[in-house]
């Protein structure tokens, strides 16, 4: 199998990191990788995280389709990852699923994410040596894709979970699916919480010192951040964690603009391992947590592990 990842600028300036052999006429698409056990390619959109989210959704989800048509046609693409806010914009890649003119296959990425959030948040409790039964946990998306994964896995972990949502029916049909000590609100209620996890489609920073207890842990899955540099510079008691990177396998030689050398977010990791296993199958809407822990398995096959922790790709404790 052949993949592509397909995603979008976060700001108008990621455009500079771009090599100009990769910009073309109507959309983003980088020269073959070969990675040994697979071809892919990086490719996207030239529209930003504010403009995909307020733009009329029909003419984004078209932009999508004519790039997934595209790479399937002129490039020999046969699974897909969809990033960031294009998995939002196509309810999870399930919309993409279903239409004309693309036949081949989807993946969110959002399984081995939501497995790397969990690590994540478990090595950060490691480091300062607490354990989740004696803390609050705020997961923020919680009805999301990722948001949902984490808090089936984590809420039964911590003493009392805050489970946030702009939706509050999608709430309560969280709320009929996990178990443990949880809270389910509309509001941005983190001021509580020791360990927040951030897993939305936020278009700009959501959080800011307000929102934050001394000595919280926020692991930001979000792309775009949840949490900005700023703030973290203001408050150095707390703990940001770049949420769903991990590190490469040496033997690949795989960059994508912007991202620290050597690491890459874990849902490209997901297709890739995919593209390997030559899995022929759709991963879109929510998660199965059957096919999560098989990602885990595949990122043991192939190498790609979390590390260090990082903020901003900077290692936590340097």
């Amino acid at each position: 199998m052949k993949f592509a990842t397909l995603g979008h600028l976060m700001t108008e300036k990621d455009i500079e990191q771009i090599p100009k052999d990769w910009i073309h006429d109507n959309w983003i698409y980088s020269q073959e990788i070969d990675l040994i056990r697979t071809k892919g390619r990086i490719t996207g959109s030239k529209l930003t995280a504010e403009q995909i989210m307020n733009r009329p959704l029909e003419k984004i989800r078209n932009e999508i389709l004519e790039l997934a048509k595209f790479l399937q046609n002129e490039l020999d693409i046969n699974l897909i990852q969809l990033g960031a806010l294009t998995t939002s914009v196509t309810d999870g890649g399930v919309w993409l699923t279903k239409q004309k003119g693309y036949t081949g296959f989807v993946n969110h990425g959002d399984s081995y994410t939501a497995a790397i959030t969990c690590r994540a948040t478990q090595k950060a409790l490691e480091l300062v040596d607490k354990h989740p039964s004696g803390l609050t946990l705020s997961v923020v998306g919680a009805y999301g894709i990722i948001g949902e994964a984490v808090s089936k896995i984590l809420a039964p972990q911590f003493s009392h979970s805050i489970l946030i949502g702009r939706k509050e029916n999608k709430l309560k049909e969280l709320k009929e699916k996990l178990d443990g000590d949880f809270e389910i609100t509309t509001d941005l209620k983190t001021k509580k919480a020791d360990v927040i996890i951030t897993a939305t489609s936020h278009p700009t920073a959501l959080l800011n010192s307000r929102h934050l207890k001394e000595n919280t842990i926020i692991v930001d899955v979000s792309q775009p951040p949840n949490l900005s540099i700023e703030v973290c510079n203001k408050r150095p008691d707390i703990c940001r964690i770049d949420g769903g990177f991990v590190d490469l396998p040496k033997v690949y030689p795989f960059q994508i603009p912007g991202i620290p050398k050597g690491r890459i977010f874990s849902c490209v990791a997901e297709v890739i391992m995919q593209a390997m296993e030559n899995e022929q199958r759709n991963h879109v809407g929510n998660i199965d947590l059957s096919h999560l822990h098989k990602t885990e398995k595949w990122a043991e096959k192939y190498g790609f592990k979390l590390n260090e922790l990082t903020n901003f790709g900077k290692i936590i404790g340097q």
